[in-house]
């Protein structure tokens, strides 16, 4: 019998300070957003979470006079800020995305890699 286990992290220590350039999609794989969440070249272990491979499309309408920008960086920086419809909605989790502690620059790549421009 072969017992497998996956353990998911989010980063919940201090933001990062490297100076190297960010990229955003082997960060959302790092910080465990892939985990939960399907994301344009991704695929989630677990379901009933929001997928975000299709932000570019929904982003911007979430929250009257937000872009879609801003409303991805506030749902990394503050995700208590504002709940998902797709999170209410779906038959999914019990508890909220976790405070990741992300460095604005890690929110500038995760954010440019949702919406398709990095």
């Amino acid at each position: 019998m072969v017992v497998v286990f996956v353990v998911a992290t989010w980063g919940r220590g201090e933001p990062s300070t490297a100076t190297a350039p960010v990229d955003g999609a082997s960060l959302f794989r790092a910080k465990g957003c892939a985990t939960c969440h399907l994301g344009p070249d991704t695929r989630p272990l677990f379901d009933g979470y929001p997928p975000l491979d299709d932000a570019v499309f929904w982003a911007a309408d979430r929250r009257p006079g937000m872009s879609a920008a801003d409303y991805l960086a506030e749902s990394m920086a503050a995700p208590e800020a504002f709940s998902s419809p797709a999170f209410l909605e779906g038959p999914g989790p019990s508890s909220s995305m976790p405070r990741l502690r992300l460095s604005s620059e890690e929110i500038q790549a995760l954010v440019a890699y949702l919406l398709g421009d990095g």
